[in-house]
Parts: C-alpha cells; structure tokens; sequence
C-alpha cells in the first residue's frame, strides 16, 4: 500500500511547507470523521479550511514562496493562482481546475440565507458535495506530486484516513502495542479496529493484532450490538462503532 507519509514526504521534497502539508492533512481528516458521523456543518467549516490550505499549498509549490496559514486571504489568493501561466496539462490542473473546485467549496461555506427545497436536508447536500470535492482535490495532487496511478491514490487516501491514536503504537513490521492497560478484550477490539479505520480487518489478521484466538465471542456480540459490520472478509467498526471508542474508550481517562 501506498503510505501517506511517503506522499508527506514527496510534497515536502517538491517544496512544500510541513505545516501546510500536515494541517491539510489534518482538516482532510476532520472533513471525511464528521461526514460520517453525519455532522454537516462541521464538514462545510473544515472543508473550507482544506479548500485554504490547498490553495496555500498550489502558491507554495508554484512561486516558492512562504504561506501563513493563520493569515489567509481566500479570494485574493485564488486569484493569483489564477493567474498564473499554465504551460501544460498539469499546470491547468493545478492552477485553474483545483482552485475553481476550491472556490466552489469556500462558496457554500460562506452563503448566507439561500432558499433551498426543504424536501432534503440542505446541510446533507452541501456537505456531500465538500466531502466529494475535498477529496478529488486530494486526488489530484496525489496524481501530480507522487506520479500515482488512480488505485495508488485511492490506498493512499485510505492511509490518510486511518485513525490516529495515542494509545496505540505501530512498529516497523505492522504489528501493534495497545498502550493502555486498564481495557478489557472486547475495548482492544474495538480500539483496534478504530486504529484501522476505514480498512476491514480478517479474524486472522486480527488474531495477529491482538495475540489472542479468544475473539469470536466478542465479534458477535459486537455485531449484535451494531458496533461493527462483519463479512467473510472480515470486520470494521459501524458510524455506531466510531462514536462509541471516541466516547466510551478515548474521552475516559486512565
């Protein structure tokens, strides 16, 4: 698989700030956790954001120069985007297509009192299009920074979207260590998965992971509890699944 921190590091190699690359990556996180949980406003805020730092990103790339992020003027920075000269495909990508998505996005973000049919949710609406252009944009620089094929972009947004957690520690050879050692099997589970999100980990896989064959028991009554969704495939954790280890395991102190 294609790892986000080797396209980090391609970015970085091309000149981009490491701040921008990993708050961009930060806000791309924030936009795909609360699409999912189903918290619309949240993902219109944070993708406006992501919309900022890609731009920030494109200026840094292109002139050289430095962006502070805390200080972005969207419109004036899309506009010397814009402007400047495209002398191939890539470039048109970069400079035009990417800051036109950009714009759209920032648009939503920023409407005020627009009517909308009230026979669909126009939160959802405006939100599945964010979530949907945030992460062409993300392809797309995939595509043009890392000379990725459009599977390898898509492994590498999966890797992006794995979850981030302080109690869990990954080593070289992919094995993990669960930090914590007040959990019960069924929360190391959970915790694991949640590592993993959005993968679909087999019971072998698993059996590895958490060094114990003892798990079926805990599977299914995860299931029936609609905390996870099983196939012959194996396991992943349900929107249901999500909320419980961020507020059942994470938010409760050690």
């Amino acid at each position: 698989m294609v790892k986000y921190e080797k396209f980090a590091e391609e970015l970085i190699t091309e000149g981009i700030d490491k701040t921008i690359v990993d708050k961009l990556i930060d806000e791309y996180r924030i936009v795909k956790n609360k699409y999912l949980l189903g918290d619309h406003e949240t993902v219109i805020l944070h993708s406006a954001k992501f919309s900022e730092l890609i731009l920030a990103l494109i200026k840094n790339k292109v002139s050289g120069k430095s962006v502070n992020i805390d200080d972005i003027h969207f419109n004036k920075l899309c506009e010397e985007i814009r402007n400047y000269p495209k002398s191939s495909a890539e470039a048109v990508i970069l400079t035009l297509a990417i800051p036109r998505v950009a714009e759209s996005v920032y648009t939503i973000r920023s409407k005020k009192d627009i009517v909308h049919a009230k026979t669909i949710d126009p939160s959802f609406v405006d939100s599945s299009y964010c979530v949907s252009a945030c992460d062409w944009m993300l392809s797309e620089l995939v595509l043009l920074f890392f000379k990725a094929n459009e599977n390898e972009a898509n492994e590498l947004i999966n890797s992006i979207l794995k979850k981030k957690v302080p109690t869990v520690e990954e080593f070289e050879d992919g094995t993990i260590v669960i930090l914590r050692k007040d959990l019960s099997m069924t929360h190391e589970i959970l915790l694991t998965f949640y590592h993993y999100y959005p993968e679909r980990l087999s019971n072998e896989d698993l059996i590895k992971l958490i060094k114990s064959k003892k798990i079926y028991i805990h599977l299914y009554r995860l299931e029936n509890e609609r905390l996870i969704h099983r196939t012959k495939e194996g396991s992943k954790l349900t929107k249901l699944g999500i909320e419980y280890v961020e507020d059942e395991i994470l938010m409760k102190k050690t």
